[in-house]
């Protein structure tokens, strides 16, 4: 990834119309500079093989996490609250902010943040910087989820988050099986069980996407992908939208440029790094302060 890559991703932060799309990739582990390495969350084959464990589900030794989350109901005998409980023990874990949650936290010019992550890490980093968040999360549960009135109008400090499969602190809401994914799908558009008409038709088509911590080969990136985001790329092809990707093949950026999204190759925290570079914040993680190393 080149300045001029980079400059296309600073100028659209500092319009105040681009949209990060944070992925379970942010969570991950990253490395400290004393060569250590800082544990991060569970990844989504690392929780789906774990509770492939516990509810005795085999096929061989790739696991996807919607399948075996489908699988631990059936021998639950649907019991939702057991599966919320497995997975909220296995990721409500104290976990050290990402150097990329910290970045996002300092940029005010990030008004609106959208993630498919069930964790409150971000919000807890935003928080911490004395953000004015106002919180959505979608809830299969509440016939009245896509009532959200959001705003164009935001202070200095505002921000909105939406937390499109749920969270882990508000129950009944995780969006995690097949069966919950298709219900997502089915719904997406309704205007009371679908995805708030803010997002989808008022934000969504205006801003410059940035997806952060995303695998590209995902059923979830998928699901984003042409659920949500496919028909408002095809209304304006000269909106580009953009991905940092570790270990991006040819293939892929191909064929993802042949959809309006340019993919970067680099590490989620080595961009992080250059965010704080360029717009001076800090990263205490890294020793990073006002984006000078020390």
């Amino acid at each position: 990834m080149d300045e001029q890559d980079l400059k296309l991703i600073f100028n659209a932060i500092e319009s105040g119309k681009c949209l990060p799309f944070l992925g379970a990739g942010a969570c991950t582990a990253f490395s400290k500079p004393d060569g250590n390495e800082e544990p991060g969350l569970l990844t989504g084959g690392q929780l789906a093989e774990l509770l492939a464990k516990k509810c005795q589900y085999t096929n061989g030794s790739v696991y996807d996490l919607s399948k075996v989350a489908e699988h631990f109901l059936y021998q639950n005998n649907g019991d939702r609250d057991a599966l919320e409980h497995e997975i909220k023990g296995l990721l409500q874990k104290r976990c050290t902010p990402r150097p990329i949650h910290t970045v996002l936290a300092q940029l005010c010019q990030v008004r609106i943040v959208i993630t498919s992550n069930y964790d409150t890490i971000l919000e807890d980093e935003l928080k911490d910087h004395n953000r004015l968040i106002t919180k959505h999360v979608y809830n299969p549960t509440n016939p009245k989820t896509g009532h959200f009135q959001g705003t164009i109008f935001f202070g200095e400090r505002d921000l909105i988050l939406h937390k499109m499969h749920g969270s882990l602190d508000e129950p009944g809401s995780m969006v995690i099986t097949d069966s919950d994914y298709i219900q997502y799908l089915t719904y997406l558009n309704d205007i009371d069980r679908g995805m708030p008409s803010y997002f989808r038709t008022t934000i969504i088509p205006q801003f410059t996407l940035l997806f952060l911590g995303y695998s590209l080969q995902d059923w979830n990136f998928k699901v984003l992908w042409e659920g949500v985001l496919a028909r408002y790329a095809s209304l304006n092809p000269y909106r580009r939208s953009y991905a940092i990707v570790k270990k991006l093949s040819h293939q892929q950026a191909k064929y993802w440029s042949g959809k309006s999204v340019d993919m970067f190759d680099m590490d989620l925290t080595d961009f992080a790094i250059k965010l704080a570079e360029h717009f001076k914040l800090d990263i205490p993680q890294l020793g990073i302060v006002k984006g000078a190393r020390p």
